[in-house]
């Protein structure tokens, strides 16, 4: 399937876990010119080809892989979101474009400040954290049509005919660019409730909301990019 003048050209699918990479198998056939990586044990920016969107699959939080990512997509200019399958709870995004809307750093902030997730903060962070730790991987098989149909929901958000909103003559993204972005979509796999939310930005974040001071600080965004160790789960 080609999906047209809208939609990316050459996305950048990082799968972790068997889930990630069955999720990934499916949308690297939607998407004519994707390439799919597999990260399950680390990876790093400077491994990955150039890009015109970036999405990491994986069957649990992986948060230093999210970071790279994000401050990645920032460096580059390239939007990007994540899928997570959680114990009970599949979710994706935000999607983030980098220049409109929230960070991921944001995400997880506001996250923690207004915590619903059916899976209580601590046993999350001890999953995500811990390199040994023992964690649920099964996954049924409508999970994943259900994570393929999240993302192409993403992937509408920010190459969609709405995401153009506040374009100017020459087609390229205004000051608000894509109207979508920073939204996160969310099944309970416990009870089938969907949720879509909009993540709001973080007041003075050093990533999407730096400070107006005048001075160009625009280089401190490349600083994780010089580090050349791999980046792990």
């Amino acid at each position: 399937m080609h999906t047209g003048t809208t939609g990316p050209r050459r996305p950048l699918f990082l799968a972790a876990g068997a889930f990630g990479h069955a999720v990934t198998e499916r949308l690297a056939k939607a998407y004519t010119g994707a390439v799919v990586m597999g990260v399950d044990e680390g990876s790093h920016p400077s491994f990955w080809p150039v890009s015109d969107l970036l999405v990491l699959v994986t069957d649990h939080p992986r948060p230093a892989l999210a970071e790279a990512l994000d401050s990645s997509a920032y460096a580059w200019g390239v939007p990007w979101f994540p899928i997570e399958l959680e114990p009970v709870e599949l979710r994706c995004g935000p999607a983030v474009a980098p220049g409109a809307g929230a960070c991921h750093r944001c995400f997880t902030r506001r996250r923690a400040q207004h915590d619903r997730s059916p899976l209580p903060a601590e046993a999350r962070r001890r999953e995500s954290n811990e390199p040994g730790a023992e964690r649920v991987t099964g996954y049924a098989p409508h999970h994943v049509g259900m994570a393929v149909a999240l993302a192409r929901a993403a992937v509408r958000d920010l190459f969609g005919p709405d995401a153009a909103a506040g374009a100017g003559e020459s087609g390229e993204a205004g000051a608000e660019g894509p109207r979508a972005a920073a939204h996160v979509r969310s099944v309970n796999l416990a009870d089938g409730r969907t949720a879509r939310h909009r993540v709001v930005a973080v007041d003075q974040c050093p990533r999407c909301r730096p400070a107006r001071g005048g001075e160009d600080l625009s280089w401190r965004i490349f600083e994780p990019l010089t580090d050349a160790a791999p980046v792990g789960s």
